[in-house]
């Protein structure tokens, strides 16, 4: 059995993944927490606990230096930083750090599909990157001869962060408020969600669980749901009709694929959130296909029904 884990340092601990894993790591009593930050960053932590500043280059030295003395490295940097630049990207000189820092456990920035899954990577061009991330990663952590063990968590869709507009910007087409959504195709496809909350507490339990979770992609599934499933159960809570407007995928897909391969990197987050809701197979379907891992880490259940209530209290807020 190998030596439990305590000093863990979290890059991106402010953004909409890292928040919640933050949160998490927090109140494990076992961990001791070290942030990483841009130098430039204007962010906000909470007190006593250790920042380490490097510049926005990221450099290989820098972030080799910052990593010195950790146990295990949690990156949560947003998809746009983590995947630019292809294989001279921030993704590749954070495993080259641990590597070189001799980092025992590493979480990348995965938490979403399966981004080994040639479905998945041939649709959704930063799929392919974050594959060819957790690719080098194994490399890596193979060439180190058990030195350096890895763990990718994929969770499906945060639909608590896609219902809630101030953080997703309605990342599933689903205006909770307004009362309306758009169904691609027959709004039957059917992907596993993950709340934020069970996603960090997941992070951590693959970490006081090291063992269990060396050398694993942890996939991740509170529920199954589909877009029609999701509409039906809001207008159950608000005993009201939500006005539906109907497409097709299939251009809107085409489309947004022809602007990410003209170099325009924006085209990611509708791609991305398409993906989810039309009827395309990119092996979301986590409990279909994959080995859980909610039970073996023990985290509590969450219903559909439960994701939508919260989601209809905050349009009220709001």
């Amino acid at each position: 059995m190998s030596a439990p884990i305590e000093k863990v340092l979290i890059a991106g601990a402010t953004g909409s993944v890292g928040a919640p894993i933050l949160k998490a790591l927090l109140e494990e009593p076992s961990f001791n927490i070290t942030i990483l930050s841009r130098a430039t960053s204007s962010a906000t932590f909470p007190d006593g606990i250790p920042v380490k500043k490097v510049s926005d280059d990221f450099t290989t030295a820098e972030l080799t230096e910052a990593f010195q003395g950790q146990d295990a490295v949690v990156v949560a940097i947003s998809t746009t930083p983590v995947t630019k630049d292809g294989k001279d990207g921030l993704a590749f000189r954070l495993i080259d750090a641990a590597v070189s820092a001799g980092v025992r456990r590493f979480i990348p920035s995965e938490y979403g599909a399966n981004n080994l899954d040639p479905r998945a990577r041939s649709l959704v061009p930063v799929y392919d990157r974050k594959g060819e991330m957790l690719e080098y990663l194994i490399r890596k952590a193979n060439d180190s001869q058990g030195k350096l063990t890895w763990t990718s968590i994929s969770c499906g869709s945060w639909l608590d962060w896609g219902l809630d507009p101030t953080k997703s910007g309605n990342f599933l087409g689903i205006d909770v408020k307004a009362r309306k959504a758009t169904i691609y195709d027959s709004g039957n496809s059917r992907f596993a969600v993950t709340t934020s909350t069970n996603t960090g507490l997941a992070v951590v339990r693959a970490l006081t669980h090291a063992d269990l979770t060396a050398n694993k992609q942890v996939f991740l599934s509170d529920f199954i749901t589909t877009p029609r499933a999701i509409v039906d159960a809001l207008e159950t809570q608000t005993a009201d009709k939500f006005t539906i407007e109907h497409k097709d995928s299939a251009p809107e897909l085409k489309a947004l694929r022809e602007n990410f391969d003209a170099g325009e990197f924006a085209a990611t987050f509708p791609l991305l959130a398409i993906s989810f809701v039309a009827d395309v197979d990119v092996g979301y379907d986590f409990e279909k296909e994959q080995e859980v891992w909610n039970e073996k880490l023990g985290l509590p259940k969450v219903t559909l029904e439960e994701v939508v209530k919260e989601a209809v209290e905050l349009a009220k807020r709001t």
